[in-house]
């Protein structure tokens, strides 16, 4: 089971590319905190980057990714002292913005951003985002080294020059496809013995277990039904999974469940088919279970979704 790509599904991944900005010093781009993730590609150039509440600014090079999992406000500039360049940029996802150019028309060295935005239709306080630090930097000779990474962030910079057919939607899916390759060079950063969901990913009797809950979360589990396909006890896979993943294997069953359940309402399925489909004995189990957990029935979720 690639848990990645089941909880990036019902996640409901959407990738913006907002604008591409040829600029020469000097400048300063200041970012408000947005409700949606931000990304950043230096293209060509560099500078430096100064995130909310931290005193030291990190240096940034030409092929660096940054991506800001929690929209943190920011600036970006080419020297600490440079004069704000414009006013405040908001950059929150748009389903129907057109992307644009704002070509160099300045002199001396250039530097080319790509700004944009990753947008989740359901994130419901999924761990994925919650473990996800505040910045994510991967620098341009590690994209290098990973395979594909490179490739895409080759192609996006390709793309963003052009303004034919199909660009815009080209643009998206790269997008996303960046995305995803931030998080897998994000995982494999990660030091052996981290903590979280993440790090969870990479354990592999506790990353068997949550393949087997994502696969057939309709199946009345059992921790001692879990740990033995692990090969594990119960109370040291019990308490292994609690401490990788941040919640007992039962609470985090209950959890995806209710994650799927507001993935499926969103789409127009009935709810007692969501209940079937997820394992409860009946439409009306389902009901309480559902506005136990999320604080308002299935039909008020719907509603409001």
């Amino acid at each position: 089971m690639d848990i990645l790509t089941n909880v990036l599904n019902t996640l409901e991944l959407k990738g913006w590319l907002g604008s591409r900005t040829e600029v020469s010093p000097p400048w300063r781009f200041d970012f408000l905190a947005s409700q949606d993730s931000i990304f950043h590609i230096f293209n060509f150039g560099g500078g430096y980057l100064h995130i909310e509440g931290d005193a030291t600014p990190l240096r940034v090079e030409d092929g660096d990714v940054v991506v800001f999992p929690h929209g943190q406000a920011h600036t970006i500039c080419d020297e600490p002292t440079s004069p704000l360049t414009q006013a405040a940029v908001h950059l929150d996802y748009d389903a129907h913005g057109e992307y644009e150019i704002y070509p160099f028309e300045g002199e001396g060295t250039q530097t080319v951003l790509l700004c944009g935005a990753f947008h989740f239709e359901n994130p419901s306080n999924y761990p994925l985002l919650q473990n996800l630090p505040k910045v994510i930097h991967i620098p341009g000779e590690q994209g290098r080294m990973v395979q594909g990474f490179a490739n895409i962030v080759s192609l996006l910079a390709y793309e963003s020059t052009l303004q034919q057919a199909g660009t815009e939607v080209m643009l998206r899916r790269l997008t996303e496809m960046l995305f995803i390759q931030v998080i897998r060079v994000w995982i494999a950063q990660q030091a052996t013995g981290t903590e979280g969901w993440l790090a969870a990913l990479r354990d592999q009797p506790i990353s068997t277990a949550l393949g087997l809950i994502h696969k057939s979360p309709e199946r009345g589990w059992k921790v001692e039904e879990l740990a033995e396909a692990v090969a594990l006890s119960r109370s040291a896979f019990s308490s292994r999974f609690t401490q990788l993943v941040g919640e007992p294997p039962m609470k985090y069953l209950t959890h995806w469940r209710m994650h799927m359940a507001t993935h499926l309402l969103k789409q127009g399925v009935e709810v007692e088919k969501i209940a079937q489909r997820l394992g409860y004995e009946s439409e009306v189990a389902f009901r309480k279970a559902f506005k136990r957990e999320v604080g308002i029935p299935p039909a008020r979720y719907r509603k409001l979704a």
